[in-house]
């Protein structure tokens, strides 16, 4: 078994180029929907322990708690299961609070991506969120928030699939 450090990916992705982001997760065959794509770990951290990491290993956590997120506190410790994109057409969504699933059938070299609302939330007082989305799709939101989640059509659109944390804070 290899070293899977903080977090695991299904073996059926892969890592590879975009067209505008840098990086993407792929899948390498056709994956039904509900698959397990991924399990994010890490590290357990206050927000305030959060804010003071570079931004591009602040940006990779996941808030878990009012006050608390988890996630890596060291570059050396990005993963494949660092590199999945948004989008705001997306094929992915989670179950729980860890667990990122196939929201629908994903055909093979298809991008696996989930909409960033799914998972986004700061609490006041804490440093804000705010992304140039660059998916390109009819309906892009073109600026991607921490205040999303609370969009009423996004909450009907990805209901199930918000992480268990927002989940909680939208019923």
């Amino acid at each position: 078994m290899k070293n899977r450090m903080y977090s695991w990916i299904n073996p059926d992705l892969k890592v590879k180029d975009t067209n505008c982001s840098g990086k993407g997760v792929y899948s390498l065959k056709t994956i039904k929907k509900g698959a397990l794509l991924a399990i994010f770990g890490g590290y357990v951290m206050t927000l305030k322990e959060e804010t003071k990491l570079p931004a591009v290993i602040g940006d990779l956590a996941h808030q878990i708690h009012e006050n608390f997120v988890i996630g890596i506190k060291d570059s050396k410790r990005i993963q494949s299961v660092d590199m999945f994109n948004h989008s705001c057409e997306p094929n992915a969504g989670f179950n729980g609070q860890i667990f990122l699933v196939a929201m629908n059938n994903i055909k093979k070299d298809e991008q696996i991506t989930f909409d960033y609302a799914m998972v986004l939330h700061k609490s006041a007082g804490i440093k804000t969120y705010k992304m140039k989305c660059l998916c390109g799709l009819k309906n892009c939101r073109k600026i991607i928030t921490e205040d999303d989640w609370k969009n009423p059509i996004l909450q009907k659109k990805y209901k199930g699939y918000f992480q268990y944390y927002l989940e909680q804070k939208i019923k």
